[in-house]
This record gives structure tokens, C-alpha cells and sequence, in this order.
């Protein structure tokens, strides 16, 4: 836009800055429940392993769970490796849902009940 612009360029100069705000909060808008359905179908699957009780999750299942966490709208470290239980990588998609929730409402996460290995657990002798 040049400075010597005129009336109708900055109209038509503020309607497009308008549809591209609009566009990009529809973009994010889709994106995060696309990615939960993404974490459901990935959950069906390794549930589906576990019942089979196979020992180790395909490296398909692993890699899904890597292009999963790259396109994530925010830092995530799968904490896994190659040959983890299936029921490891469930407990990594379900950690992933709650962030995209977490994102979804505004939350920080500073909400969420502690980690169960973090607490100590008293049995009944």
C-alpha cells in the first residue's frame, strides 16, 4: 500500500486484511478438533492391540504418533521408543488429547490432576 493510497484503497486494503483474519480463525477453528479425531482413531487402533495383547505397537502405529506430535500447535515430546506397549502410546495419545483440550478452552493445564505416578499410593495389608 502506498502512502498516497485513496479512500477506496484503504477500504478494499482493510477488507482484505479482514477476510485473511477471518480465513485464519476459521483455519484454527477446524484444526484442533481434526487433530482430536485423529487421536480417537489412533485410540480405536492401539485399544484394539492391547486387547490382542501384542507386545509391541507396529512402527506404523509409532509413526502415525510422530506426524501426530508434528502437527501439533504446540511443543510435545513423545516420551516412547520404538517397541513400546501399546498401552504406553495410549497413555501418550491421551496425554496429547488433554493438551489439545487444554488449547480448545484457553487452559493452561495448570487444572489438571496430578500425574498418578506422582502421587504415593497406600495398600490395605
Amino acid at each position: 500500500m502506498s502512502e498516497y493510497a485513496g479512500p477506496m484503497e484503504l477500504a478494499n486494503e482493510e477488507i482484505r486484511e479482514a477476510i485473511d483474519r477471518f480465513a485464519a480463525n476459521r483455519l484454527g477453528s477446524r484444526r484442533l478438533p481434526a487433530l482430536l479425531e485423529r487421536t480417537d482413531a489412533m485410540l480405536t487402533e492401539l485399544e484394539t492391540l492391547n486387547l490382542m495383547e501384542v507386545r509391541r505397537t507396529p512402527a506404523s502405529q509409532i509413526a502415525a504418533l510422530a506426524a501426530l506430535v508434528a502437527d501439533l500447535p504446540f511443543e510435545y515430546t513423545a516420551r516412547i521408543g520404538p517397541g513400546a506397549k501399546p498401552a504406553a502410546v495410549i497413555d501418550v495419545v491421551f496425554d496429547i488429547q488433554a493438551r489439545i483440550f487444554n488449547s480448545m478452552d484457553g487452559s493452561d493445564g495448570s487444572d489438571r490432576l496430578p500425574d498418578p505416578a506422582d502421587q504415593l499410593i497406600e495398600v490395605a495389608s
